[in-house]
């Protein structure tokens, strides 16, 4: 099947899951355009990073120690640069790490 169709099955299904389905899609027709090399994710830089993660960003080179913290993407000069999804998956580990330490 192609993702079009897919596509069709979603909207055919409709409610949460048909949803979750075009989501999904989405997301891989994101993937399949930077495995390509026709798009690239976001660059942030560490203001950026500071934000999306709620420190200060004077705070940012005490964030960069903690051994869970991903390594920059990209470095240009002496100033590191990630890709949103990489932090974006920083920010669902650093949620699931939590989440464990809570009493439920």
């Amino acid at each position: 099947m192609t993702l079009n169709q897919y596509r069709e099955l979603a909207d055919k299904l409709g409610g949460e899951v048909g949803e979750q389905i075009t989501a999904l899609l989405d997301e891989l027709e994101e993937a399949r355009k930077i495995i390509r090399g026709k798009k690239y994710p976001p660059l942030l830089g560490s203001k950026e990073v500071a934000e999306q993660i709620g420190v200060d960003p004077k705070n940012m080179h005490h964030v960069r120690k903690n051994k869970l913290f991903p390594e920059p993407d990209v470095m240009v000069g002496n100033r590191p640069f990630w890709f949103k999804p990489t932090i974006d998956e920083y920010q669902e580990r650093m949620e699931e790490w939590r989440g464990r330490d809570k009493p439920e």
